[in-house]
């Protein structure tokens, strides 16, 4: 891309240690983007999705309803959740930690590269829940950032140290992204033009 700027990350950069839950995805995973222990939005069935959580190491179901099932994985920190669509397939998987070993970006695009877009979805209060968009992976990671501007014209800075927050994954393709209810409410979906200010 032209706009493309920064030098990928290097392999022999030293990685940063991740919370343990997340490892499945960035340091072990089984599959790529946007399947998730095999599970994969838009194909896997909520039944398989149970019996796979249930025979993945370090993961304990919390709730199993209708519409998802919620799990903790055994550190306590990490968590997962998965969204089934009325067809009772997966429509969405999301991994979060609440561990102070946190998660940056430099490291997820030291394994996936540099997000295509980014959206900011719920400011408020001087900050700002943002999307940074892997369309044709069928991922995003959701960042927290200090906004400057207005809720409905936000500014804000996405640095290589910004802490990443949750990663979700859905079907791929931007129109699947659009799709998501929580993301409908903001105009502004920006170009990735590097580290910096947005927009």
């Amino acid at each position: 891309m032209a706009c493309q700027t920064e030098t990928p990350y290097s392999a022999t950069l030293t990685p940063e240690p991740v919370p343990s839950g997340w490892s499945s995805w960035l340091d072990q995973p089984v599959c790529g983007p946007p399947c998730w222990q095999t599970i994969t939005p838009g194909m896997t069935s909520k039944e398989q999705a149970v019996s796979i959580l249930k025979n993945t190491p370090d993961v304990v179901i919390t709730y199993d309803g209708q519409y998802g099932l919620s799990w903790d994985f055994t550190n306590h920190t990490d968590s997962g959740e998965i969204r089934v669509a009325e067809d009772g397939v997966v429509s969405t998987i999301w991994l979060g930690s609440i561990s102070k070993q946190k998660v940056f970006l430099k490291t997820v695009v030291a394994t996936y590269g540099f997000p295509k877009y980014v959206k900011p979805y719920d400011c408020r209060e001087g900050k700002c829940s943002t999307a940074l968009i892997y369309p044709d992976s069928g991922m995003f990671l959701s960042v927290f950032v200090s906004n400057t501007g207005s809720s409905r014209n936000p500014r804000f800075e996405i640095l290589a140290d910004t802490v990443v927050n949750r990663v979700y994954f859905i079907k791929q393709g931007l129109e699947n992204f659009k799709k998501i209810p929580d993301f409908q409410d903001y105009d502004l979906l920006t170009e990735w033009q590097g580290y910096g200010k947005y927009p």
